[in-house]
């Protein structure tokens, strides 16, 4: 018996760039974000091109972050329209197909202290959804029975993301690995699944699933679509979340299976209008503020952003700017890197650009590297925002009532609220804290 799937995975639905991002502009007007709406369009592109598939599939699988927030740094819930495009899009492709879809929750759409699911709401919107909670699956475990679903041609075992450090916490890492062994295993002879959503780096894909013979390992977590086993593959996510993931080939898994043979996987990209573009802008010693934003100004000339306004081919960049000069410092840098930035994202720009990012890098010894996910990304670094901004203010003329130092502590106070190395809001109290 042969069973075809279509592999997909963090869709992060409701995603929102928002460092640097051109102000007031929509994808939908007054609903959506305008780079919110292209991980909407994505996720209709994705159903769009499987229902086109022939022969087609017996099911759509989806690993998990099908929505982006609440997560760990966002406690939220997903915006109202990515809630409302993930029922329209499933309802429309399963009505229209008459393909299921099978969706698991992931780290991304999980709320960390309830014991409910967004894809609860969804299962009872869209009839032929199937979804696996985490809930489900402490369930599961719990009463000892399979998370599995059935469908004509195939079996799919399912595994919820689930934190190790939860698991350890609870002395459940060898309860889970003898559920998965005793519970999650294949029972007929006919092609078989598992979906998961995990990743070695950190520590939540599990030994276990890989050695109980499945047909086809459906894999989440991972951005990059690429290959984990000859039977495992990371669907990767249909839209650029990471500057990092510029370069990404970015689309779905078409996956035909045979029980006990090796499934025969092929790749399916997608097309992108929008640029994301990801460059490193190395400075000398003799460089100054001008012509290091000079050459800022001639990068992006070079790659075609001064140019008419297109919402839908605004460019999304960051720029590295790296080594250490002597003739400028990193506060000074900041401050005429934020002024071409409001020049560049302006409505009245020359340029064809919808995000504006950078990092500054200036010493080997201080080398600052971003995080992995656009909410948490800093726009720029000052290596010590203090000597910096004291060696700025010997370029004014102070007041003699202005207190130096009371003003340095201000403005490095400040810096560290904007940049979230503190949280809360800035207060006179907090200026005392460290006294």
């Amino acid at each position: 018996m042969r069973a075809r799937i279509a592999h997909i995975s963090d869709t992060h639905l409701g995603s929102r760039p928002g460092a640097g991002v051109r102000h007031n502009i929509w994808g939908e007007e007054m609903k959506t974000q305008l780079l919110e709406n292209d991980f909407y369009e994505r996720f209709a592109e994705l159903f769009e091109k499987i229902a086109e598939i022939d022969p087609p599939v017996d099911v759509v699988v989806h690993s998990g972050d099908l929505y982006n927030s609440p997560w760990e740094k966002n406690h939220s819930q997903p915006p109202l329209h990515a809630q409302i495009t993930a029922m329209k899009v499933l309802q429309g492709f399963i009505a229209k197909t008459g393909i299921p879809v099978l969706i698991i929750e992931g780290n991304h759409g999980l709320f960390k202290f309830y014991e409910v699911s967004l894809l609860d709401s969804l299962r009872l919107a869209v009839p032929g959804l199937k979804v696996a909670t985490q809930q489900d699956l402490k369930k599961a475990i719990r009463e000892g029975t399979p998370l599995e679903f059935s469908f004509e041609n195939l079996d799919v075992f399912c595994f919820p993301f689930i934190d190790s450090a939860v698991l350890r916490s609870s002395n459940m890492i060898d309860i889970y690995d003898d559920w998965i062994t005793t519970y999650q295993k294949r029972e007929r002879l006919r092609p078989t699944v598992a979906v998961t959503h995990g990743m070695k780096l950190d520590n939540t894909l599990y030994d276990a699933i890989f050695s109980m013979d499945y047909d086809y390992i459906a894999l989440g977590h991972d951005h990059r679509q690429v290959k984990h086993s000859s039977n495992a593959w990371y669907a990767g996510s249909p839209e650029r979340w990471s500057f990092r993931e510029y370069s990404d080939k970015k689309g779905f898994l078409l996956i035909d299976i045979e029980a006990g043979e090796d499934p025969d996987i092929t790749p399916y990209y997608l097309e992108f209008k929008r640029p994301v573009l990801n460059e490193t802008i190395t400075i000398s010693e003799d460089d100054t503020v001008e012509s290091v934003v000079d050459s800022v100004e001639n990068w992006f000339s070079k790659n075609g952003l001064v140019a008419d306004w297109d919402h839908k081919t605004a460019a999304r960049l960051r720029l590295v700017i790296e080594g250490q000069s002597k003739r400028l410092t990193g506060f000074d840098l900041g401050i005429a890197l934020e002024n071409a930035r409001q020049k560049v994202l302006s409505h009245n720009s020359e340029y064809n650009i919808a995000q504006f990012v950078w990092e500054l890098k200036q010493s080997a010894d201080a080398e600052y590297t971003a995080a992995s996910y656009p909410e948490i990304e800093s726009e720029y670094l000052i290596e010590d925002p203090e000597a910096d901004f004291k060696g700025y203010l010997e370029t004014l003329e102070i007041d003699k009532n202005f207190d130096v130092e009371t003003l340095t502590k201000i403005a490095v106070t400040s810096l560290e609220f904007a940049v979230g190395k503190r949280e809360g809001k800035m207060t006179s109290d907090a200026l005392q804290e460290d006294e």
